[in-house]
């Protein structure tokens, strides 16, 4: 159960580094950039996410299954629930991805730098208030893991 823990943190910890990163100082940046600059990093980085992305997060979801079933086999409770909780933190991220950032970014992908909406900043604000929500589930669903590891074994 160790080893699997210590392999879901380290999963969890990649997804929720995009969150930390976005807060410290990334949206920020992007917010005080051009259309066209914005448009093209965000292409550039959803180029990017979109190959490393899915792996990572299923591995994160599946490690934390498996932490979930070894905690429950073991009468683990607090690691059991706290497994729980980061295991539905990470599926509501998965919903609000999937469901409102992923088309935005499709919608984004198709602009150019010199053709783009008038109204791009009104997109760029939905993709950020949902990214938003995001982040709070996800730094829940890593505080929870933490938890799980230091109170839950």
């Amino acid at each position: 159960m160790r080893m699997a823990m210590l392999l879901n943190l380290a999963a969890f910890s990649v997804v929720v580094s995009q969150p930390l990163f976005y807060m410290i100082g990334l949206t920020e940046a992007q917010r005080a950039l051009s259309a066209s600059a914005y448009i093209e990093l965000r292409q550039r980085i959803n180029a990017a996410m979109n190959r490393r992305v899915p792996p990572i997060y299923v591995a994160a979801l599946l490690l934390d299954i498996v932490v979930l079933v070894a905690a429950l086999r073991e009468s683990a409770a607090v690691l059991a629930v706290t497994a729980t909780a980061a295991l539905l933190c990470l599926l509501v991220d998965a919903f609000f991805m999937i469901r409102k950032n992923v088309p935005i970014n499709g919608l984004m992908d198709a602009w150019s730098t010199t053709s783009y909406p008038a109204d791009w900043e009104r997109y760029r604000t939905s993709w950020f208030r949902t990214f938003g929500y995001r982040q709070v589930v996800l730094l829940l669903g890593f505080a929870c893991l933490l938890i799980g590891a230091v109170y839950g074994t």
